[in-house]
């Protein structure tokens, strides 16, 4: 079942026993339940849950190597570009992180990409690119923070009931008190967690594609 923001707030000061919010304030309970939201899906990413998957899709300019990530870049799935082709009969060519030893070999050489490597919110591509190719950077991004009573989190729907569990517990671990009365809501999810490990192999993820300019940092 869905649960809004409001509504999550209202289930997680239930399972507290603190319905008018008097000893954890909304202000807490709101930032307990965005920082669930996150631990959820670092979980969904560990059980190979690709729901959090993005593709950008931007040319490369000549001769410039270093270019902004994304705003929301949290970690990186596959990188590439289209060697020959377009669309569905397009084929790729994946490039490889470069280790810290290989940096200075590529220095002053200039190609096709084979190679990357992070440097800051930046990524740099050697060789240097000496023409424009469709780069692919399929990423997880960071969840947005739910803000307005009416805000759905950005979990699939099963998940929902999860956040406010988390939060709960957090809160429970912060006062110290037991854990029991949430543990058998936990083991649900945790079982569930385990299944998709499974099964998310064998299904097609969900991916949003943008297509945009990347933000040139100029030579590295």
């Amino acid at each position: 079942m869905a649960l809004t923001f409001l509504q999550q707030q209202q289930y997680a000061s239930d399972l507290l026993d603190d319905a008018n919010n008097g000893y954890f304030t909304l202000p807490i309970l709101k930032m307990r339940l965005n920082l669930a939201q996150r631990e959820l899906q670092k979980r969904l990413i560990s059980a190979n849950q690709q729901y959090y998957m993005k593709c950008v899709k931007a040319n490369t300019i000549t001769n410039q190597d270093t270019y902004t990530l994304p705003s929301d870049f949290m970690e990186l799935i596959w990188f590439g570009y289209v060697l020959s082709g377009s669309g569905q009969t397009a084929d790729y060519r994946q490039i490889t992180n470069m280790t810290p030893g290989q940096r200075n070999l590529a220095d002053g050489i200039t190609g096709d990409p084979d190679f990357y490597f992070f440097m800051g919110n930046s990524f740099v591509l050697k060789p240097t690119p000496n023409r424009a190719v469709e780069m692919h950077l399929e990423y997880a991004y960071n969840v947005v923070d739910m803000v307005n009573d009416s805000d759905l989190p950005d979990a699939p729907e099963p998940f929902h009931e999860y956040i406010p569990i988390l939060a709960t517990r957090d809160c429970l671990i912060k006062d110290g008190r037991d854990l029991a009365p949430i543990g058998s809501k936990m083991a649900q999810f945790e079982e569930l967690l385990k299944q998709i490990a499974v099964q998310r192999r064998a299904d097609s993820p969900r991916m949003i594609t943008a297509t945009q300019s990347w933000e040139g940092r100029g030579g590295y």
